[in-house]
């Protein structure tokens, strides 16, 4: 009898392991397509974890990563007393939260925008237009803004002057109180119609039958808007928001790096321009890695945190 329920045992896992083969075989092509992001996550985000150990050594690029002596955790005492590092900690959050700010509503109201557009055709005319600056190079888009704002025959300098609202040109790529708007509206320029592409597809798929009742109801498009639209596409958005905070801290390198300049070093330095100072061009490497370290600490941290309030409050979460 038990030998029997053995072979039965055995049998039923075979074919269960067969039939996973089977599957595995049938979608080997899938599996394959798969395998390429795999390997590129592996290498170049799991791999380079390994250098993670400079920053609690004092790093000697002759002596290699086991060769040097560990240091005491001296690269984190040191960033609480360079004041270059707690300048650009506060721009960085400075800017992002001032972005996060801005940038988050105004893709909703975009995508709501767009999607209350009857005319299919001029719906994609205005779709197309407001993706492309996010294919543009941040090279391309600071030199657009450098010579629109130039105060040798810039645009901006020009019509004012026309106008009579000023008396001389601005230099406005050289003046730090400038340089927060203009970072905003670049940013909001380059990113709102591509940010706004995943709103419109959770959009798409909110059940029509709804909109169809609300208007047997009396309601308008604004209603509809607003009642069914907006809590339609809230999973959507809170999902977003927590992996915006998670990155709260990683201000984008290329926009900064390309808009920013010495005379503005006060107001845009940020910890992505500080790393890249202080590891390639001052080859601490250490030290950028304790930075690097700190910063991604962070940023895990405030993913848990929101993702936790998130799940509490709404129920909406990434897990």
């Amino acid at each position: 009898m038990g030998n029997c329920a053995n072979n039965n045992i055995n049998k039923s896992s075979f074919f269960f392991h067969s039939e996973k083969l089977r599957k595995v075989k049938r979608m080997k092509y899938l599996y394959l397509l798969i395998l390429l992001p795999f390997l590129h996550q592996l290498i170049f985000s799991y791999a380079p974890l390994y250098g993670i150990i400079i920053s609690f050594k004092d790093f000697k690029f002759a002596r290699g990563i086991w060769g040097s002596e560990w240091n005491n955790f001296q690269n984190y005492k040191m960033l609480f007393e360079d004041s270059f590092f707690i300048r650009a900690f506060f721009n960085t959050l400075k800017l992002s939260i001032s972005s996060l700010a801005v940038s988050f509503p105004s893709t909703i109201i975009f995508a709501l925008l767009i999607n209350e557009i009857g005319k299919i055709k001029f719906k994609r005319i205005v779709q197309t237009i407001s993706y492309l600056p996010h294919f543009m190079s941040w090279v391309v888009i600071a030199t657009f803004i450098y010579q629109l704002l130039s105060p040798e025959n810039g645009f901006l300098n020009s019509v004012l002057l026309r106008l009579g609202a000023i008396s001389e040109p601005i230099y406005f790529m050289g003046l730090k109180r400038y340089f927060v708007p203009m970072y905003l509206i670049s940013g909001l320029w380059a990113g709102i119609g591509w940010g706004s592409i995943i709103y419109l597809s959770a959009i798409a798929g909110i059940d029509i039958s709804q909109y169809e009742s609300a208007q047997l109801d009396g309601a308008n498009r604004f209603h509809k808007a607003i009642y069914i639209t907006l809590p339609g596409i809230m999973p959507t958005a809170t999902v977003l928001l927590i992996l915006n905070l998670g990155s709260i801290l990683s201000v984008g390198f290329d926009r900064i790096f390309n808009l920013y300049n010495p005379l503005t070093y006060e107001v845009a330095d940020v910890i992505s321009t500080f790393v890249f100072r202080k590891g390639l061009m001052e080859a601490k490497y250490d030290y950028a890695a304790a930075v690097g370290l700190f910063q991604n600490i962070i940023g895990f941290t405030l993913v848990m945190m929101t993702n936790y309030f998130a799940r509490k409050f709404n129920d909406y979460a990434i897990v």
